[in-house]
């Protein structure tokens, strides 16, 4: 093919241009590359950027810089061309010099024309391109030290800038050079920033980008601050006020939580120290304890103002005497010499018997606690049998045979504590919501001084060993439906669906019968403290 060139120059208004005239053996005049990446923009999102701003926090602008390199397609998949690289920073390319094109001629002109600050791309003196395309074409003038790149186009055969929704996502132009902007954090027309991975297209949820993790929205693009949001892969994290990943203890809803410095996950149920080196105790739900907390078989305290251990320390909270040794691991000091029963028990040094475990109820008969966030019990019911003529194993083989209608945990007497169905499964003894939280026990009448005080030791004893177990703490019921220690009468006046009131009748009349006096559940609960005690 022979070729020949020859150069004319000429006057477009005040301006001397050159026109290039080639003669070719074949065909004569430019043709430009239109090769088109046909991404399907059917599909595009139904959000407008731009229109929701609200939660916008804007970062400085020196942490977002545009060094960017843009690839090939606006979606890498479509084309496996290569382009050139755009700095929408450092290139200090000024638009309104660059206005030079291939040819200004109105007939033949073909090349990028800068027409008010809009480049626009000719041929033949006219704008081919006239619906929004993605296509390949010769540089811009002194954009790029590639021959060719990859331009959106709108509709009037300008390139585009800025933010701009394409293919059923959005893509950051930079307004310098037009290059798609890749792996940058940069801000729209419109003033909000949003985050661009390496193929183009906007990010949402969690994303790694300057040496630290962010959270976007995923309906607003906007990155997410001071809340704590769920990941695309299913766990939770907290971002702070500049929405930087958040570690170590943080304050959050009222409370305090930590967030493991390598895993960024919420840490519950353990002792840990903090960034400024001391030491406190989350729970099971994340929150920071106070008061008194069961960790690896002791009981420790939690100052409910500073959060710390309490240490070397006799002192009163929650109604209960306790004193703390060095390392904080804590002696609850009951109170039995109130109570002639209770003192009784202590004068006489009387021990508790064995518990035997004897199963039979079905253990598939019920599941676990359907009452408590975590399937365990959260409280311990004591019942009464209203039977003074029956012993403890004529009440459990009747309990054997009809369990279809009712049932508890246990039995006791003043000999022997049997358990007959598992603790870790509900019991019908209390009806609902009472039965989905409690262990439950039944006392057996007894007939003596010796016998009342050795079953309240008994029972006492069982309650403080349920509780250990399922890290309660002892407390008495209350009217809001907190509290570790209930009797039925207490189910009946705060929680309702029975109406029952053991075993206080009982209590009251063996009391007065052996001892001359009273028993109430406030003395039962001293009881209960100092087995806890020797746990």
């Amino acid at each position: 093919m022979e070729t020949k060139k020859r150069f004319k120059l000429y006057k477009h208004g005040k301006t001397w241009c050159m026109a290039a005239l080639t003669t070719v053996a074949v065909m004569a005049g430019l043709s430009y590359a239109t090769v088109s990446a046909n991404a399907d923009d059917t599909n595009g999102t139904t959000v407008q950027l731009g229109q929701t701003t609200s939660n916008s926090a804007t970062t400085d602008s020196s942490q977002a810089t545009s060094a960017t390199t843009s690839s090939s397609t606006a979606d890498s998949s479509s084309e496996n061309r290569t382009q050139g690289s755009s700095s929408s920073t450092s290139n200090n390319i000024d638009s309104s010099s660059s206005s030079t094109t291939t040819s200004t001629d109105t007939v033949s002109a073909t090349g990028w024309r800068n027409e008010n600050g809009t480049w626009k791309y000719y041929e033949n003196g006219s704008t081919k391109i006239n619906q929004e395309d993605y296509v390949y074409l010769p540089s811009i003038t002194g954009t790029s030290t590639n021959a060719y790149n990859w331009y959106l186009m709108g509709s009037d055969g300008s390139a585009l800038s800025g933010v701009q929704q394409w293919a059923g996502t959005y893509y950051y132009f930079d307004p310098v050079t037009y290059l798609r902007v890749d792996n940058n954090y940069v801000k729209s027309q419109w003033g909000d920033w949003y985050l661009f991975g390496n193929d183009g297209k906007i990010l949402t949820k969690v994303q790694q980008w300057a040496g630290t993790y962010y959270y976007f929205d995923p309906v607003t693009y906007l990155r997410v601050d001071n809340n704590y949001v769920k990941s695309q892969w299913g766990d939770w994290y907290l971002f702070g006020n500049d929405g930087k990943i958040l570690t170590k203890v943080q304050q959050w809803a009222g409370t305090y939580y930590y967030f493991d410095p390598v895993t960024y996950l919420r840490v519950d149920n353990n002792y840990v120290q903090s960034q400024w080196g001391d030491w406190y105790m989350f729970g099971s739900d994340g929150r920071i304890v106070t008061g008194l907390k069961a960790w690896y078989g002791s009981y420790y305290y939690f100052d409910p103002v500073t959060y710390l251990k309490v240490t070397n320390k006799t002192f009163t909270a929650d109604g209960l005497t306790m004193t703390a040794d060095s390392e904080g691991r804590i002696t609850i000091n009951a109170d039995l010499n109130s109570n002639s029963i209770n003192k009784y028990i202590l004068d006489n040094n009387l021990s508790p018997a064995q518990i035997v475990f004897d199963y039979v109820i079905p253990t598939d008969l019920t599941g676990s606690y359907s009452g408590t966030s975590d399937g365990k019990p959260n409280m311990v019911i004591v019942h009464e049998t209203a039977n003074p003529s029956s012993n403890i194993w004529s009440e459990i083989n009747y309990m054997k045979n009809n369990y279809d209608s009712a049932f508890v945990h246990a039995f006791v007497n003043g000999d022997n504590i049997v358990v007959i169905s598992s603790t870790d499964r509900e019991a019908w003894g209390a009806a609902y919501p009472a039965n989905g939280r409690a262990i439950q026990f039944e006392q057996v009448e007894v007939h003596s001084a010796y016998d009342f005080a050795k079953e309240l030791l008994n029972a006492a004893y069982f309650t403080a060993t349920e509780m250990k177990l399922y890290g309660m703490t002892p407390s008495l019921a209350s009217s809001d439906g907190s509290g570790t220690l209930w009797s039925h009468a207490d189910v009946s006046n705060y929680l309702g669906g029975t109406d029952h009131t053991d075993p206080i009748s009982y209590w009251s009349s063996a009391a007065r019968n052996y001892f001359g006096t009273t028993y109430t559940m406030s003395d039962f609960y001293q009881l209960v403290l100092e087995q806890f005690s020797k746990l």
